[in-house]
């Protein structure tokens, strides 16, 4: 095999977003493949999802889309594109895309999916996001009318500045209860004296939100529901480009053995597993 094959194939996925070369923003390029190996387009990501689980069974007339990411305006792409391959999607979005929707959520959530010949699917993308400059600025964003850059996650980059500060507000405040619970996960699972930086809190969010989703939805029945989970990190990049460092992707439900968690392998050939 071509040595070189790997540096072309990224190549040809960054060639893919139309105007976007990489030769204009090489720093970006080179930060994105050093810390998210993998990193697949946004709507390259969305195909191979929606062709996948064709296969098992789910299309947009028999399944509903279901949305965890931050509520920031700039992680509206991937909502949209979710719409795009699975149609009424339901918002189960808050800061950072921590899941806090709860049993209640979920309940309002599954009551609304499609059911056809006694099945109920849908379709549960959840993951944190994170901004990278065209000069491979970690965690900056350069938003349209605003002169200086802003930050993605906010709410993530405000924690790591509470770890370095050696300050942390560990109460309940209810007027900020979304952080609150975000700041309490994130702290439960570090040991003391770590200090991450905003790319190893990002990757921890993402695990934290993909074992939140996986217990939130072992609830169901898997003999009336059938669903598919997929989480990873919604990256920013230059000139509004959407990319996605994909983990997991599954399927649970009624046409697998019961309770079954069957992996889809559909990024291996990308190496995206760390």
């Amino acid at each position: 095999m071509n040595q070189n094959y790997p540096e072309q194939l990224q190549a040809e996925i960054f060639q893919a977003i139309e105007n976007y070369d990489p030769r204009i923003s090489q720093v970006f390029y080179q930060t994105v493949t050093r810390y998210f190996p993998g990193t697949l387009p946004l709507k390259t990501y969305m195909r191979k999802t929606y062709d996948c689980l064709s296969s098992y069974g789910f299309n947009d007339d028999n399944t509903m889309g279901m949305v965890a990411i931050c509520r920031d305006e700039i992680t509206d792409p991937l909502f949209d594109e979710v719409i795009k391959y699975w149609g009424k999607t339901f918002n189960c979005c808050s800061l950072s895309g921590f899941v806090t929707m709860g049993k209640t959520g979920l309940a309002a959530a599954t009551a609304h999916t499609p059911i056809c010949d006694g099945v109920r699917r849908f379709t549960f993308y959840a993951m944190p996001h994170i901004a990278i400059s065209r000069n491979g600025e970690i965690g900056k964003v350069y938003r349209e009318g605003i002169p200086d850059a802003s930050h993605a996650c906010g709410a993530l980059e405000a924690i790591v500045k509470e770890l370095e500060s050696g300050h942390l507000n560990l109460q309940t405040d209810m007027q900020d209860i979304e952080q609150t619970i975000i700041r309490q996960k994130i702290l439960s699972t570090l040991r003391y004296g770590q200090q991450p930086d905003l790319v190893e809190i990002t990757k921890l969010a993402c695990r934290i939100i993909a074992d939140d989703v996986e217990k939130l939805l072992s609830t169901l029945d898997s003999s009336i529901f059938k669903y598919a989970v997929m989480t990873g990190i919604q990256i920013h990049g230059p000139m509004d480009s959407q990319w996605v460092y994909p983990q997991d992707f599954y399927v649970i439900g009624s046409a697998l053995p019961m309770g079954k968690k069957m992996m889809i392998e559909v990024f291996h050939e990308y190496g995206v597993r760390e």
